[in-house]
C-alpha cells in the first residue's frame, strides 16, 4: 500500500478503548450535563422544537409522509395557524414564512428554503413518532402535535450523545486517557456546542459535528486498511454533510490531506488514490446518490435540476467579515468561546510536531472562516456565539489537544494555572448560556459596553439594557452642567396622533404604524452652545399597553446627529423593555407608566452647523406605544 499517513503506534482495539476508565467517566460525566440540561425544559406540555429554520429542515417529512404535497405545501397555513412555528410577517411569500419561497418558474409550486440533508436524518425519530401518534395516541397524526415535538428534541441530543463516543473514540488515537477526558469536557462544556448539543441541537451544526468526526475515523481506517466499506461510509458522511451545506464540500480535504505532511506525502497520497480509484469511483457514486433525493424534489418543484432557493441572499467573497466574525461583540466566534484560541496556539505546534495534521487542519480552517464570514448574514442570526464554527471542532480537536499537551508539560505552574484557566471559561460558559436561557444575555446585537455590564450579573437594571441599545458610556454628571432645552407633554399638539386614551396626563402621544414618528425636537449643536465631549440626554414617560416581543421592531426613543441632511449618529433606545419591571431583553410591564432615559455623546468632530434631532420611533413594531413629557437635556463641561 502507497501512504505517507503517520499513524499511531497500532489503532486502539475495542477492549484496549474500554480500558481508557477516566475518558469513560468523563464522557458519562459530560453526558450526565446535557441530559440534565435536556429535562430542562419551560413546559413540556408545550414544547415547540420544530420552528423557525427547523421548521424548514423538518419540513420534508411531513409534506412527504403524511400530507403528500411536497410542491403546493398547501398545510403549512394551517398548521402555522394551529402552532405558531415560525414567522408569519414575510410578505415576499404567499404562504406568509419566510422557509419557503415561490419557484421562479411555477407560480403554483413552493421549493423550500433548505436541503434535505437534516430530514434525512430526522427521519427515523419521525417515523417512530408518526407510528405512535397514529396507532398509540390521542394527538393527531399531523407531524406537529406533541409526539414529534418529542421525538425531533430527542433526536437532536441522541446525535450529539453519538458525538461524543466518536469524539472520544478518534481523540484516543492521538492523546493519553486523561488529556482525552478533559478534551471532551472542553469541547462540549467550554465552547458554545454546549448551547448546540441540547438547546438548539435540531440546527445543522450539531448534525454536521457528529458526520465530521466520524469522517475524521473513517478516513483513519481507511488509510490502515483501505476496504470498500471505510470508503462508502465516507460517501455517506461527506454526502449528508453536503446535502446539509454544500459548503461543506471542503471536508473532503479530510480524505485527501490527512496524514499528508509534505509535498511528496501529497503525490504518494494521490498515487494510493489512483491504486484505489474503484474506490474512489464508488465514493463519487455514494456521494451521488446520497444528493439524487435533493436533485429529484428540485426538478419536481421548480423544473430544474439545481435551484437557488436563496432568492436575496449571497456571498461576498470580496468582503468577508473576518474580523466581526472572529472578534466582535456581535456573535464573533473567539469572543464567546475564547478557549479557541488554544486551539489556533496549537497549530504552531502541529507546524513542529505533526505536519500530517497541520496542512489538513490549516487549509481547512481558513477555508471554512473564509466562506463563513462572507456570507451576508456573517454574524449567525439566533446564534450563541458563532454556531457557524461548531462543525469545525472535530478537526480543531486536535490542534486544542497539542497545546493543551505542551501546557500540562511544563511545570507544576504553568499546569496549575491552566487548569484554573479552563475552569474558569467552562464556569464562563454555562453561566453565560444560564444567561441565554434567562433572557439576559444576547450575543446577537450584542454591544461591548452590555457585554460587560452584565458580566456575572443574575439581574439586570435598565442602565444595563440602555447599553444594549446604544454601547454609550454613562456621562459622569459631577463633570457637567444640565439644562432642559426642551420640554414637551403634548398638551399643545393637535397632530394625529395625540391621544387621551390611557394618558399620564392628557394628553399623550401614541406612536404606532399610523403615526410611526412623534413631534421630533431638532436644534443646532451651535445653538445649544454644546461642544466635541458634551451630552444630550433624552427622556420622556411611556405606557404600552399590549407587550411587543421582537427587540428587533421595539419602537425606540431616538437621537439623531445630521450634517449637511447627512446621518452620521443614530443612537435609539428600546423603550418597552425599560418600563415597570426590569428582567430580560425582552422583558417591560404593560398597562403602566414609567420614565426611560438615555444619553448620547456629542462626537469629537461635531461641528456647529450640525443638527441634533430627539423623537420616539415606531420601528415597526406591531403594538403601539405612549409617551408623554419628552424631555431633552444638555449635558455641559463645568
Amino acid at each position: 500500500m502507497v501512504s505517507s499517513y503517520s499513524l499511531p503506534t497500532s489503532l486502539p482495539t475495542p477492549t484496549v478503548r474500554w480500558r481508557a476508565p477516566i475518558s469513560l467517566f468523563s464522557m458519562g460525566l459530560v453526558m450526565a450535563v446535557l441530559l440534565r440540561m435536556f429535562v430542562a425544559v419551560d413546559s413540556w406540555t408545550n414544547l415547540r422544537v420544530t420552528k423557525y429554520d427547523v421548521f424548514g429542515y423538518y419540513l420534508y417529512l411531513p409534506a412527504t409522509f403524511i400530507y403528500h404535497d411536497v410542491s403546493g405545501l398547501g398545510f403549512v397555513t394551517p398548521i402555522l395557524d394551529q402552532y405558531d412555528l415560525t414567522n408569519r410577517g414575510n410578505p415576499a411569500h404567499p404562504l406568509g414564512n419566510y422557509e419557503v419561497s415561490r419557484a421562479r418558474t411555477d407560480p403554483d409550486s413552493y421549493v423550500i428554503k433548505y436541503t434535505m440533508g437534516l430530514s434525512i436524518l430526522y427521519a427515523p425519530f419521525f417515523g417512530a413518532a408518526h407510528l405512535y401518534t397514529k396507532y398509540l395516541s390521542s394527538y393527531p397524526a399531523d407531524g406537529y402535535s406533541l409526539p414529534y415535538q418529542l421525538a425531533a428534541y430527542l433526536a437532536g441530543l441522541v446525535y450529539a450523545l453519538i458525538g461524543l463516543v466518536l469524539l472520544r473514540r478518534l481523540l484516543l488515537l492521538y492523546f493519553s486517557d486523561a488529556l482525552t477526558a478533559v478534551l471532551l469536557v472542553v469541547v462540549y462544556c467550554t465552547t458554545n456546542y454546549l448551547c448546540y448539543a441540547v438547546f438548539k441541537s435540531l440546527y445543522s451544526h450539531n448534525f454536521l459535528f457528529v458526520l465530521h468526526t466520524a469522517t475524521l475515523l473513517l478516513t483513519h481506517y481507511w488509510l490502515q486498511q483501505p476496504r470498500l466499506r471505510y470508503i462508502l461510509g465516507l460517501a455517506l458522511t461527506i454526502g449528508l454533510a453536503v446535502l446539509i451545506r454544500p459548503t461543506e464540500v471542503i471536508i473532503m480535504l479530510v480524505p485527501l490531506l490527512l496524514g499528508v505532511a509534505s509535498w511528496a506525502g501529497l503525490r504518494a497520497r494521490l498515487q494510493l488514490l489512483w491504486a484505489k480509484r474503484l474506490q474512489v469511483i464508488c465514493f463519487g457514486l455514494g456521494v451521488f446518490l446520497v444528493m439524487v433525493p435533493q436533485l429529484l424534489y428540485w426538478h419536481h418543484t421548480s423544473g430544474h435540476w439545481t435551484y437557488d432557493s436563496y432568492p436575496g441572499e449571497s456571498f461576498d467573497f470580496l468582503h468577508p467579515k473576518l474580523y466581526s466574525g472572529l472578534l466582535s461583540f456581535d456573535n464573533g466566534w473567539l469572543t464567546y468561546t475564547p478557549v479557541m484560541v488554544l486551539a489556533i496556539v496549537g497549530l504552531f505546534i502541529l507546524w513542529q510536531q505533526r505536519r500530517d495534521w497541520f496542512w489538513l487542519v490549516t487549509l481547512y480552517l481558513s477555508l471554512h472562516v473564509y466562506i463563513a464570514y462572507s456570507w451576508w448574514c456573517w454574524w449567525y442570526m439566533d446564534s450563541f456565539g458563532s454556531r457557524t464554527m461548531v462543525q469545525t471542532y472535530p478537526l480543531l480537536s486536535l490542534p486544542l489537544g497539542f497545546c493543551l499537551q505542551a501546557l500540562f508539560q511544563r511545570g507544576v505552574a504553568v499546569r496549575m494555572l491552566t487548569a484554573s484557566l479552563l475552569v474558569l471559561l467552562t464556569a464562563l460558559n454555562g453561566f453565560q448560556l444560564w444567561q441565554r436561557q434567562e433572557g439576559i444575555f444576547m450575543p446577537e446585537h450584542m454591544t461591548r459596553r452590555y457585554y460587560f455590564a452584565i458580566l456575572g450579573k443574575t439581574h439586570l437594571t435598565k442602565n444595563d439594557l440602555t447599553k444594549f441599545d446604544t454601547n454609550e458610556a454613562d456621562p459622569d454628571h459631577t463633570r457637567y452642567v444640565s439644562e432642559v432645552t426642551h420640554f414637551n407633554n403634548f398638551s399643545q399638539e393637535s397632530a394625529p396622533g395625540v391621544t387621551n386614551e390611557f394618558a399620564l396626563a392628557a394628553p399623550a402621544f401614541q406612536v404606532d404604524a399610523q403615526h410611526p414618528y412623534s413631534p421630533t425636537y431638532r436644534q443646532k449643536l451651535g445653538d445649544l452652545k454644546v461642544k466635541p465631549g458634551d451630552w444630550i440626554e433624552a427622556s420622556a414617560q411611556v405606557f404600552f399597553p399590549d407587550k411587543a416581543w421582537d427587540i428587533n421592531q421595539m419602537p425606540s426613543l431616538v437621537i439623531e446627529f445630521k450634517r449637511n441632511g447627512q446621518t452620521y449618529k443614530w443612537k435609539g433606545m428600546r423603550l418597552m423593555n425599560k418600563v415597570g419591571e426590569v428582567s430580560t431583553v425582552y422583558g417591560g410591564t404593560p398597562k403602566v407608566w414609567d420614565e426611560v432615559r438615555f444619553d448620547s455623546k456629542v462626537s469629537s468632530d461635531a461641528q456647529p452647523d450640525d443638527e441634533v434631532s430627539v423623537y420616539a420611533f415606531q420601528n415597526g413594531s406591531v403594538q403601539p406605544v405612549l409617551v408623554d413629557n419628552l424631555m431633552v437635556t444638555v449635558l455641559r463641561h463645568r
